[in-house]
């Protein structure tokens, strides 16, 4: 039985939310996608030593090979970046600073300036031309004596699992938008996301259509916090503006439905009130089932079956 469409108060918001969204099928696929990576890794375990030959097919094959050697050495990208500058100005070739993406395109096609980064890995700490120009400091860091890069295959998982978070992330927000999908299918109405014509932004759910939307819904699951948190408010907040003042000037009965869900909003319950105050509707998973009611009371296909039916019942 579907709930009766209201907007919840600040409190039923906080009693009904969901701090994290458990997703099996999430979790095995991600848990899949990682051992992947773990396989690609264990492929260069450690050796006793390193060659020129193993680190250059490491930065060339492995992704974020650059980035994962420096991750080994201690080293910061901006560190590397000065060291980089400093061997150019050596030989003369200095002009501005390259970035990272640079460098790594460097390696990638010079078979030469690969073989040379490989060595400043390998052997920069006792490079005899270095000790003149390169503090201490950075050359100690020059010493890379393996490319393995965890202790046990369950700290590479875990730590595959931190790098590759947004992924995952990325993953749990699609199966919370699976689930307003599904319920918008199950009432069969139809939907489109995108640029509508009653607003500036892009948005979430337009129902029926982007051309003339009576329900528009704006959605946001966020387990941890993040600044593009306060553009996503920001937008919703435009929305519900728009709509709003169109009802007014118009007479319409349209509505804007904020659905905001995840740890990371209760950890920013300012924004959440906020999110909670400009809106017709406020859902969240636990109370979606109200969906169905919004779009019953707003889109004109079901708000004239229900006054049907509601004057049949009054016969």
């Amino acid at each position: 039985m579907n709930a009766v469409p209201r907007k919840l108060t600040f409190e039923e918001a906080i009693e009904t939310s969901v701090v994290f969204f458990n997703d099996e099928d999430v979790e095995k696929r991600y848990d899949s996608f990682i051992k992947g990576k773990a396989k690609d890794i264990i492929a260069y375990e450690a050796r006793d030593h390193v060659s020129t030959k193993d680190v250059v097919r490491f930065l060339r094959e492995q992704p974020d090979g650059l980035k994962r050697i420096l991750t080994l050495l201690h080293l910061s990208e901006e560190k590397f970046k000065r060291i980089i500058t400093l061997l150019r100005k050596l030989e003369g070739e200095f002009d501005k600073e390259w970035t990272v993406t640079r460098i790594e395109r460097k390696i990638k096609g010079d078979d030469e300036f690969a073989r040379k980064i490989a060595v400043l890995f390998i052997a920069g700490k006792n490079n005899r031309d270095l000790i003149k120009y390169l503090p201490r400091f950075y050359r100690e860091r020059l010493n890379l004596k393996s490319l393995r890069e965890y202790a046990n295959e369950e700290e590479l998982i875990i730590r595959l699992k931190e790098k590759y978070s947004g992924t995952y992330f990325n993953w749990k927000g699609d199966a919370v938008e699976k689930l307003i999908r599904r319920k918008l299918e199950s009432i069969g109405v139809s939907y489109a996301s995108g640029s509508a014509s009653l607003v500036e932004v892009t948005v979430d759910w337009a129902i029926p259509s982007l051309e003339n939307p009576y329900v528009v819904i704006m959605s946001s699951y966020q387990e941890t916090t993040s600044s593009g948190q306060t553009v996503k408010a920001r937008d919703m907040l435009k929305c519900y503006e728009a709509i709003h003042h169109r009802n007014i000037q118009r007479g319409e009965h349209r509505a804007f439905v904020n659905f905001v869900d995840g740890g990371g909003w209760l950890a920013r319950q300012r924004d959440l009130r906020r999110l909670l105050d400009g809106c017709h509707y406020f859902l969240n998973i636990n109370n979606l089932d109200m969906l169905e009611g919004i779009v019953k009371n707003h889109v004109p296909k079901f708000s004239r079956q229900t006054r049907l039916l509601r004057g049949k019942e009054t016969l």
